[in-house]
């Protein structure tokens, strides 16, 4: 049996540009994102099988076809042709529907498994554009680190940084649906902080630790937290309890409050009156 780490992503900047209005990406947002990886992660691990089959323990977690894995195994076998089916155990620890794009990642690593399990010889160029077929943050995974992407209109880019960041994760109770959070959007209000973008890219570069706390923010605030005042809540409390910044991932509901310290992180976590991960940056070298 072939296993693998599937990381999950934080995203520390994030701008909603437009909604493409026609072409073959008729309906996708153009983003501009800044993604860093974590230490939290899922273990998927890949056995051949005489049929597709899901097996995990998370009640939440589909085990049909429309688990993004399963479509994952199923897209490499229609390419190479492959006859024989798989069984796949993933140990989720991510968060469902929590905007840290778990899904995502446990996509890209089951790829990266079937390549092994077939011995596919796939590049990562050819396994980015697959993933890109199951969905647009999938190439990320690829690249993994800190890197700034725009999804649907395809740039990728990596942000080299020796900025390492104590991450405290808070979990609310609730989830917020990727396609309600899209359909939330108010195009008059977005993408007003892009040179918040640009100032966090240059930090990440420079290693100005301040002018990255000072750059965090995400265009989907500006509508979930009204929907959902719990959030915003979280937000003022990982500020009071002393973050040095704090903003919600993704598309929510993971709210992430970035720390000075280990010790002020385990302090802060401790602190809060809700389920918390403390994690980690996790940098490319450790891949």
């Amino acid at each position: 049996m072939l296993s693998e780490n599937s990381y999950a992503r934080v995203t520390l900047a994030l701008d909603i540009i437009r909604r493409i209005p026609d072409g073959p990406l008729a309906g996708f947002h153009e983003l501009n994102s800044i993604k860093h990886q974590v230490r939290l992660c899922d273990q998927i691990s890949i056995e051949e099988s005489p049929a597709l089959e899901i097996i995990c323990e998370h009640p939440r977690m589909p085990r049909d076809q429309t688990n993004i894995c399963w479509k994952a195994v199923d897209l490499v076998r229609k390419e190479f042709g492959i006859k024989s089916g798989a069984r796949l155990h993933i140990e989720k620890r991510i968060p469902i529907m929590g905007g840290l794009a778990g899904g995502s990642s446990n996509a890209a690593a089951t790829l990266n498994l079937c390549n092994r399990l077939w011995d596919l010889s796939m590049s990562d160029s050819r396994m980015m554009e697959l993933g890109r077929r199951l969905g647009m943050d999938v190439p990320y995974y690829f690249m993994g680190g800190t890197a700034f992407d725009t999804e649907a209109t395809g740039i990728l880019e990596p942000i080299h940084t020796d900025i390492s960041l104590w991450i405290i994760l808070a979990l609310p109770d609730f989830g917020v649906s990727t396609r309600k959070a899209y359909e939330s959007i108010d195009y008059a209000r977005i993408g007003k902080a892009r040179w918040k973008t640009t100032d966090m890219r240059s930090a990440l570069q420079s290693g100005n630790i301040n002018i990255l706390f000072d750059s965090t923010h995400n265009d989907f605030e500006i509508f979930i937290l009204d929907q959902y005042p719990e959030l915003k809540r979280i937000k003022q409390l990982f500020l009071m309890a002393g973050c040095k910044a704090a903003v919600m991932s993704g598309s929510g509901s993971t709210m992430l409050g970035i720390a000075e310290t280990q010790d002020d992180a385990k302090r802060i976590a401790r602190s809060l009156p809700y389920q918390t991960i403390l994690t980690s940056s996790h940098t490319k070298t450790e891949l």
